[in-house]
């Protein structure tokens, strides 16, 4: 237990395990892996920027600096960080909402320097709460969210991905009267008129280019090599096009080629993205920061719920020991950062991820130089990107929608139970009606109340002893006999929600069957005791005594000790009636405990039946309670 408490530390050097033993041919892997690893990465960061309607500098920079330093301070060895789609459509979500509810009327530049100010404090308080629960230990709280709400919610997302990405696809312009994508899809398909089919035609020569990469080789990074060719294309167009216009030839209508291709909007000059991002501190207004607190939330919980499983993924295979805190630690640290150069959240990444695993990237390292190569390639052909129709970036998303979640999970999660099924559709269901980050927290919030539902009824199961002194659990068509002594085993949580349920189970046992003189509650499995179940154990020491009976309590950890010795409990029961548990003889408690209800008994019946009690035999030595499912 103690080695297990120690792996979850956070430590600001947990980098120095990658490099003992470390070898050039380590270094070379590495190296190859981070190349491989950046082809994929820039045009994502790119798309993401874009997708949350943020210049792409806050994306690459997000993929450089955020990236090297969460690599440098996370636990796993393959886990690549980056921008991701859930977390840009919960950007563009929240942002949006603060414009149109704070700035309404304010356009051009402006507007443009205001969502750099909001982005700012958005990442302060992403960052500022993973760090806090990180310093908390609050890692196994991620445990709470069943998996079904994040497939749930991916499913919404990739639905989201794929109509918000309809309107950059087919020219048409956002509404701002329409905000759920179910009021986005319907307003797309009642207004086809409006598409603009030069916009359109671009981004399915983007599709069919990107289906035919995909349909030659799986490894080639189809979306790189898509961008490239489109860049290279529109740069040549561009130059023919001024130099045609320049010299005067007249064998085309210009006029008209410019009238079509001014409706084509491109990403726009990048040479204003410098090298050395700009630090400045982030903006700081209560009143705004207020109103993105929730947005804030639901990006740090899925930014670590995306990480996590990521690196558990991959973890799985290579054997690494995992810190959730470290690994939430590093996410808050690379977050935080990225709010003084004007950075998206970074996330964990599957699919670079398992590329950098796959490839066989050895250590951080691998992160650390796909960072890098994709600084190169972003400021060495920046001056190709700045040509490319930002109906390419949506071909590509639009493509990529599918692969967002993964079948063999979601068919799992439709199929496991109920609970499962309903917890799903209605996430699903929320992102189609509802703001995603609303849809996100009815996930959780179903998720939690499913799981508490479930920690809230504890087992009793009651055993009997046989005339060779072994325990055999009883049977439901036995619970009515009458005992004198009942031995009932608890098992699962006893906390404020349990508490109830567990005293008035015990009692309407007491009530219904008046010849049970003593309960003998074997305790070792129970789970979170506190001052609710005390009151119960209370209550119930109460109504027994009131009816001339008796409660005994074995198999006490030293913990539950504790806790009965703080609450007063200890001196009310009386030490005699309480039996620690003795992990070199497990049933010395149970056998102690029965003793004194023997002893009990005798008293109670007097000297006469003495002989019957002293000729019920004891449970045998080092004999285990048989365990219940």
């Amino acid at each position: 237990m103690s080695q297990q408490i120690l792996q979850d530390d956070i430590s600001l050097t947990c980098f120095k395990k990658d490099f003992d033993r470390y070898s050039w041919s380590g270094l070379w892997a590495d190296l190859m892996s981070g190349l491989t690893i950046a082809m994929l990465t820039v045009p994502q960061a790119l798309a993401f920027a874009l997708v949350a309607g943020l210049p792409v500098s806050t994306g690459i920079y997000a993929s450089i600096f955020s990236a090297i330093i969460v690599a440098f301070f996370g636990s796993s060895r393959h886990l690549i960080v980056g921008p991701s789609n859930a977390i840009a459509i919960l950007i563009q979500g929240g942002i949006a909402e603060i414009l149109f509810t704070y700035y309404r009327d304010v356009t051009g530049p402006a507007r443009d320097e205001l969502v750099l100010q909001i982005l700012t404090q958005l990442m302060l308080l992403v960052g500022a709460i993973q760090i806090l629960a990180a310093l908390c230990k609050l890692g196994r709280l991620t445990h709470f969210v069943s998996h079904t709400v994040i497939v749930g919610y991916l499913l919404g997302v990739a639905f989201a991905l794929a109509i918000n990405q309809m309107f950059p696809l087919l020219g048409m312009s956002v509404p701002m009267n329409v905000s759920s994508l179910f009021e986005r899809g319907l307003y797309i398909m009642t207004h086809l008129t409006s598409i603009h089919w030069p916009t359109a035609v671009v981004g399915g020569i983007c599709l069919i280019l990107l289906l035919s990469l995909k349909k030659i080789s799986k490894s080639i990074p189809t979306g790189a090599v898509m961008l490239g060719i489109v860049a290279l294309v529109a740069y040549f167009l561009d130059y023919f096009f001024n130099y045609f216009v320049a010299n005067g030839f007249q064998f085309f209508d210009w006029n008209y080629i410019e009238s079509i291709s001014s409706g084509i909007t491109v990403v726009g000059d990048t040479r204003g993205v410098g090298l050395i991002p700009h630090i400045d501190f982030p903006y700081f207004d209560p009143g705004i920061m207020n109103n993105l607190l929730p947005v804030a939330f639901a990006i740090a919980l899925l930014s670590v719920m995306e990480a996590t499983s990521a690196a558990k993924a991959i973890a799985s295979n290579s054997g690494q020991h995992l810190s959730t805190n470290q690994e939430i630690f590093a996410l808050g640290l690379g977050n935080f950062f990225s709010s003084f150069i004007f950075a998206m959240p970074v996330s964990g990444s599957p699919s670079r991820s398992s590329l950098n695993y796959e490839n066989g990237g050895k250590t951080r390292l691998a992160a650390i130089f796909s960072a890098i190569m994709v600084a190169f390639i972003f400021f060495a052909f920046g001056f190709l990107i700045r040509h490319i129709p930002i109906a390419a970036f949506a071909a590509l998303l639009v493509l990529s929608s599918a692969s967002i979640v993964n079948m063999k999970q979601l068919t799992i999660c439709l199929k496991a139970t109920r609970s499962d099924t309903f917890v799903l559709i209605l996430t699903f269901l929320s992102c189609i009606f509802f703001s995603l980050d609303m849809a996100f927290y009815i996930g959780v919030i179903l998720s939690i109340t499913l799981y508490l539902k479930k920690a809230a009824i504890p087992q009793l199961v009651e055993f009997k002893m046989d005339e060779n002194g072994s325990l055999h659990r009883i049977e439901s068509d036995q619970a009515h006999e009458a005992r004198e002594i009942r031995l009932i085993k608890v098992e699962g949580e006893l906390f404020f929600g349990a508490a109830d349920v567990f005293q008035s189970t015990l009692k309407s046992l007491a009530e219904d069957d008046r010849t049970t003189k003593v309960i003998i509650l074997q305790l070792k499995n129970a789970r979170d005791i506190d001052a609710t179940s005390c009151l119960a154990l209370q209550h119930l020491f109460h109504y027994l005594k009131s009816s001339g009976r008796y409660l005994i309590a074995c198999g006490i950890t030293h913990q539950i000790w504790d806790i009965l010795s703080d609450s007063g409990m200890v001196d009310l029961m009386g030490k005699t009636h309480l039996f620690i548990f003795d992990e070199r003889n497990p049933n010395s408690s149970i056998q102690k405990a029965f003793t004194k209800a023997y002893d009990l008994l005798k008293t109670e019946t007097g000297t006469k039946e003495v002989e019957v009690f002293e000729s019920i035999p004891i449970l045998a030595k080092e004999e285990v309670l048989p365990e219940t499912a």
